[in-house]
């Protein structure tokens, strides 16, 4: 997969009006954080399927098992292999890569989807992106 020209700004771009925007299920949720910083830096978008197709956590999950049989976890993974995008360590993760980080909702246990922003993942927290070290990845992906 080829990045765009200039997708570092692109990227950059992305995290700023990320930024301060509330988690909301089918519009800001952590799949479609993590789809729009791919769809920054490439063009292409992974979560096309998923916008406008659910609007609560219910509708979410119901959405992810219809497409990958499971939640976050299964469904980042199917949308990775679908564009060809390789795992590889969460070490060796860079900018613009997409991995599974823990929760950045309170009481939510499962994973998320994440952007790498360089030395640390984004991913949606309630009031906005949350910053985790890159240590705490679980997967992660090449974009």
């Amino acid at each position: 997969m080829t990045r765009l020209v200039h997708w570092e700004r692109k990227l950059a771009d992305f995290h700023k009006a990320a930024f301060g925007r509330p988690f909301v299920w089918g519009q800001t949720d952590c799949c479609l954080t993590a789809s729009d910083g791919v769809l920054a830096i490439t063009g292409i978008d992974p979560g096309a399927r998923f916008r406008g197709a659910y609007s609560d956590m219910a509708g979410g999950y119901r959405a992810m098992k219809d497409y990958a049989g499971g939640g976050v976890s299964e469904t980042i993974a199917a949308l990775m292999a679908e564009n060809n995008w390789p795992e590889i360590p969460v070490l060796m993760a860079r900018r613009g890569d997409v991995g599974l980080v823990p929760s950045g909702l309170p009481g939510m246990q499962a994973d998320a989807a994440a952007i790498c922003l360089g030395p640390h993942w984004a991913t949606r927290g309630e009031g906005g992106l949350v910053n985790l070290p890159l240590k705490q990845g679980r997967r992660a992906w090449r974009v």
